[in-house]
C-alpha cells in the first residue's frame, strides 16, 4: 500500500463522528446529572452517575480507537469526500468540540465545589478536635488548694 492509498470508508468516518457525537451528548447528560448530585450533596447519586459515566467513557474510548485509521490519513480521507460530507464532518467536529468543552467546564466546576466542601469539612473536623483538646486540657486538671494565702498575723 502506498501513502496515497486511503484505508477505510469515507462514510465510515461520517458514521463514526456521528456515533461520537451521540456518545458525547449522553456524557453531557450524565455530566448534568453529576452536577445536580454535587449541588444536592447526594453522594450515593454521584457514585451511581460516575459508574454510568465510566461505562460511557469506555465506549468513547473504543470509538476513538476506531478513529485511528482515519486520523492517520486524515487529509486523504477528507479529500476523498464530497463537499456535503466534508461539511458534515466539519460540523460534527465542531459539535464534538463544543460538547467536550461544556463537559470539561462543568466537571471543573464540580471538582472545585467538591474540593471546597472537603476543605470545609476538614476545617470543621479540625475545630472539633481542637475543642475536644481544650476540654481535655481543662478537665484533666485536679483541683488544688491555694498555695499562698493572704492572712493577717
Amino acid at each position: 500500500m502506498t501513502s496515497s492509498t486511503v484505508t477505510g470508508d469515507p462514510q465510515g468516518l461520517v458514521r463514526l463522528i456521528d456515533e461520537q457525537i451521540e456518545l458525547y451528548r449522553k456524557l453531557e447528560g450524565l455530566s448534568r446529572k453529576q452536577h445536580e448530585c454535587v449541588e444536592a450533596d447526594d453522594t450515593d447519586g454521584l457514585l451511581a452517575v460516575l459508574g454510568q459515566r465510566q461505562q460511557l467513557i469506555d465506549r468513547i474510548t473504543d470509538a476513538s480507537a476506531r478513529m485511528s485509521p482515519y486520523r492517520a490519513q486524515w487529509d486523504a480521507h477528507i479529500d476523498a469526500m464530497g463537499e456535503s460530507d466534508r461539511r458534515r464532518v466539519r460540523q460534527g467536529l465542531d459539535d464534538l468540540s463544543t460538547l467536550m468543552s461544556s463537559i470539561a467546564e462543568r466537571d471543573d466546576r464540580d471538582r472545585r465545589a467538591m474540593e471546597d466542601r472537603r476543605d470545609r469539612v476538614h476545617a470543621q473536623i479540625t475545630g472539633v478536635k481542637r475543642g475536644g483538646q481544650a476540654v481535655s486540657a481543662y478537665a484533666g486538671r485536679e483541683q488544688r488548694s491555694p498555695r499562698f494565702q493572704d492572712r493577717q498575723a
